[in-house]
């Protein structure tokens, strides 16, 4: 009975792994994506920064009201771009939480089990123990009558 309950607990502790294995791979993706996305934001601020300082030696030396206008327009929308990239980045930050506490459950749910086995285990000695200790006794009697 005990071992087959035994078996039970390491069976569950193996697909308590399995799921473990699962969660950091879902969890290292969700990463990469964030650092991707951080990757694409932080390049299009680059990019703005770039224009912006075009755009100020340009003034500087002169531009038709046409020019500037086109560059605000570019600044609009490079702005939109960049909103929209921030919020990609925010949302896959927010991925990367919920994978990490499916994470940290699925890592607490096999500790549990690594308890529940080591405690069986404990048991399952402690069990043996005393049979091997009553074998021993019985044979230690058995012995003394034989001497008699």
């Amino acid at each position: 009975m005990t071992t087959k309950s035994s078996n039970v607990l390491k069976m569950l502790e193996e697909i308590a792994a399995r799921e473990v294995e699962l969660a950091t791979e879902a969890l290292a993706k969700a990463m990469k994506v964030v650092d991707e996305a951080q990757g694409k934001y932080d390049m299009l601020l680059e990019y703005r920064k770039g224009y912006q300082d075009n755009l100020a030696a340009n003034l500087a030396k002169g531009m038709t009201a046409e020019a500037y206008q086109n560059f605000q327009n570019f600044f609009k929308k490079l702005d939109h771009a960049i909103a929209g990239q921030r919020d990609v980045v925010l949302i896959a930050e927010q991925q990367v939480k919920v994978h990490r506490t499916l994470w940290q459950e699925s890592q607490r749910k096999k500790l549990s089990y690594d308890v529940l086995i080591s405690r069986s285990d404990k048991r399952i000695a402690k069990v043996e123990q005393k049979r091997d200790q009553k074998l021993m006794d019985e044979f230690a009697t058995r012995m003394s009558r034989m001497k008699r």
